[in-house]
C-alpha cells in the first residue's frame, strides 16, 4: 500500500505594520473545501484577515456569515407570575397557595397560608429632585461645619460630629 502525499494549498500572506494577514480560503479558483457546498453559488472572496504566526488557512468573516446564517433569536424572559426575589425569601406563598421556604416548595403546607403580599415599591427620585436634595444636604453640612468651628464644649463637638456623619451617609445614598 502506497501512501499518498497530502496536498496542501498555500494561501497568500502579507505583513503590514507588523501584522500578518492571509487571504480567504474562498479566493482560490476551482478548489473545494469544507464550506464549498454553501459558498459555490457566491463569487470568489478577496478579503484579507489578520492571523497569527501558526495559521495555515483562514475563512474570512464574510464567508463565515454566508455559511452559518443568522442566529435564532428566541423570546426573552418569561415571567412565572411570582414577584422578584421570591427564591431568596424565608417564606413565600404564591397565588395558588404553594408554600416555598428559601425557594424550595413545601407540598405538605399547600393551602395553609395566605398568599404573600408584595411590598409597595419606593418612588424613584428624578435627576432634578436628587440634585435639589444633594444641595440641601451640602448646605446643612456647611452649617454644621460652621457650628463645629465655634463649638467650645466637648458635648457640642460630639453632637456636631454625629450630625456630620449622618449627613455624609445621607449624601452617599443619593
Amino acid at each position: 500500500m502506497i501512501k499518498r502525499k497530502k496536498v496542501t494549498t498555500k494561501f497568500k500572506t502579507r505583513t503590514r505594520n507588523g501584522i500578518r494577514q492571509m487571504i480567504c480560503r474562498n479566493s482560490i479558483e476551482n478548489t473545494k473545501y469544507w464550506a464549498w457546498s454553501f459558498l459555490s453559488k457566491h463569487p470568489r472572496c478577496n478579503e484579507w484577515s489578520e492571523v497569527g504566526e501558526g495559521a495555515t488557512a483562514v475563512l474570512c468573516y464574510k464567508c463565515v456569515n454566508k455559511t452559518v446564517g443568522p442566529p435564532e433569536i428566541r423570546g426573552g424572559y418569561k415571567s412565572t407570575g411570582r414577584m422578584r426575589g421570591w427564591q431568596f425569601m424565608k417564606e413565600f406563598v404564591d397565588s395558588q397557595g404553594n408554600v416555598f421556604h428559601k425557594g424550595k416548595e413545601q407540598p405538605k403546607l399547600k393551602g395553609t397560608l395566605k398568599p404573600t403580599e408584595p411590598k409597595p415599591t419606593k418612588k424613584k427620585l428624578s435627576k432634578l429632585e436628587k440634585s435639589e436634595l444633594r444641595d440641601k444636604v451640602l448646605q446643612q453640612m456647611a452649617m454644621v461645619r460652621g457650628k463645629l468651628k465655634t463649638a467650645k464644649f466637648k458635648k457640642d463637638v460630639h453632637a456636631g460630629n454625629v450630625k456630620m456623619r449622618r449627613l455624609t451617609r445621607q449624601l452617599k445614598k443619593l
